[in-house]
C-alpha cells in the first residue's frame, strides 16, 4: 500500500511539472528563445510580408516635386524667394539656376540623362546640332581691334636649334605648296578649303603630343608640370576647332582623307621622337610654323579684299564659328578668317615664349589667355 501511494504521488508531481511547462509555452511571446528553428523562420517571413504590404507605392514621375515658398528669416532676406526639395531642404533659386537638372537634389532619383533616345536619334544625322562650340576648352575671344592689329612677324633664329627648326619649316612649306598645287593657277574657295583643312589636321598634333609627353613625364618622375599642359591642350583644341569650322563648308573626298591619315601618322611619329629629344626645338619649330600660318591667312584676307573669292565675300559665317568665337549674328566668312589668324598669331607668341623657357619654368600663360 505504501508503495502504491508513493508511486501515485510521484506520478502526480511529474504531471504537474509537464502541465506547468505547457502553460509557459502557450503564454510565451512569438519571438521567445524557446521557439524552434521552424517557428522563427515563419515569424520572420510574416514580418517581412507585413512590412512590404504596409509600404506606400512611389508617386508618379509627373507629380510636381518642388513647391515654391517664401522664407523670411532676416530683414535682408525678406524679398528672397527660395524653394524646397522633396526632403524639405531649402535651396535658394540662384543656386538652382546654376545647377544642371541632373545634379539637382530634388531630382536625385531621375538622373537618367539630359536627352531622350528619340531626340538623339533625330540629331544623329545633323551636321551641327548647336552644341559643338559649347564643349571646347577655354580660349581667347578677340575684339575687332585685336583681330585687325595682327601683323606678320618673324623671330630671327639665334642658336643652331633655332636655325634647324626654321629650315625644317621652310622646307616643309616649299614642298607642300609645290605638291598641293597652291603655287599654280587661280586661288579659289575650293583650293583654300583644301589647304586649310589639310594644314589644320597637322597643326592640331604638336599641342596634343607635347601635352601628353609632359603629362607622362610628370607621372613617371613624380614631379610637377608647372602649368604647361593646359596651354598645350588649349592650343591643340583650338587648331581642331579651326578644322571643324572648315568642315562646315566642305566634305573631303576619300583620297583626301587617306592623305590626311598618312600625313598624321608620319608627323605624329616624328614630332613625338623630336619632343623626347629636344622640347626647345619643337616649340621653336611650332613657333615658325605659326608664323607661316599667319602669312597664309593674311594672303587669304588679301584675296577677300581683291575680289578673288566672290562666293565667300557674301557668305555668312558658319553657326559653329559664331558660337566658338562669340561673333555677332551678322558675321561673315571674312570675320572667321580674321579670328583664325588671330589664334595663329597667339600660338606663334606662345610657342616662341615656351621655347625660350626652361622645361621646369612656370608657364606664364593663364587658362584661356
Amino acid at each position: 500500500m505504501a508503495t502504491r501511494g508513493a508511486l501515485r504521488l510521484r506520478t502526480a508531481a511529474v504531471g504537474g511539472m509537464f502541465s506547468r511547462r505547457s502553460f509557459h509555452l502557450s503564454s510565451a511571446p512569438s519571438n521567445s528563445c524557446l521557439l524552434g528553428h521552424r517557428e522563427r523562420q515563419i515569424s520572420l517571413v510574416q514580418r517581412m510580408y507585413l512590412s512590404s504590404a504596409t509600404q506606400t507605392s512611389p508617386k508618379p514621375v509627373t507629380e510636381k516635386k518642388v513647391e515654391k515658398v517664401t522664407v523670411v528669416s532676416t530683414p535682408a532676406q525678406k524679398d528672397e524667394v527660395q524653394m524646397k526639395d522633396a526632403r524639405g531642404t531649402t535651396i535658394p533659386l540662384d543656386v538652382l539656376s546654376s545647377v544642371p537638372d541632373h545634379h539637382r537634389p530634388d531630382l536625385a532619383h531621375f538622373r537618367t540623362g539630359l536627352s531622350k533616345p528619340d531626340d538623339l536619334e533625330k540629331k544623329k544625322h545633323v551636321k551641327d546640332d548647336g552644341t559643338m562650340g559649347q564643349y571646347s576648352l577655354p580660349h581667347p575671344i578677340w575684339t575687332e581691334e585685336e583681330v585687325n592689329k595682327v601683323v606678320i612677324t618673324h623671330t630671327p633664329p639665334q642658336s643652331f636649334t633655332d636655325k634647324l627648326a626654321y629650315g625644317s619649316v621652310k622646307f616643309m612649306r616649299w614642298n607642300f605648296d609645290l605638291f598641293s598645287g597652291f603655287k599654280y593657277g587661280k586661288r579659289t574657295e575650293r583650293k583654300w578649303l583644301q589647304r586649310i583643312i589639310f594644314l589644320e589636321t597637322v597643326a592640331g598634333v604638336p599641342g596634343m603630343v607635347a601635352a601628353m609627353t609632359r603629362h607622362l613625364h610628370s607621372l613617371r618622375r613624380l614631379k610637377r608640370d608647372y602649368g604647361w599642359i593646359h596651354t598645350l591642350l588649349e592650343e591643340a583644341e583650338n587648331e581642331r576647332m579651326h578644322l571643324m569650322t572648315a568642315l562646315q563648308l566642305r566634305n573631303p573626298s576619300a583620297l583626301f582623307r587617306w592623305c590626311v591619315v598618312f600625313a598624321q601618322g608620319t608627323f605624329v611619329t616624328m614630332f613625338s621622337a623630336a619632343y623626347l629629344v629636344s622640347p626647345r626645338f619643337c616649340h621653336r619649330f611650332v613657333g615658325y610654323l605659326e608664323e607661316e600660318a599667319v602669312k597664309t591667312y593674311t594672303k587669304c584676307l588679301e584675296d577677300f579684299d581683291s575680289g578673288r573669292l566672290p562666293l565667300w565675300s557674301d557668305m555668312e559665317a558658319p553657326p559653329l564659328a559664331k558660337r566658338y568665337w562669340s561673333l555677332p549674328h551678322d558675321a561673315m566668312m571674312r570675320d572667321v578668317i580674321l579670328a583664325i589668324r588671330a589664334d595663329e598669331a597667339h600660338h606663334r607668341l606662345v610657342n616662341h615664349t615656351l621655347s625660350d623657357l626652361d622645361k621646369d619654368d612656370p608657364n606664364p600663360f593663364q587658362p584661356g589667355k
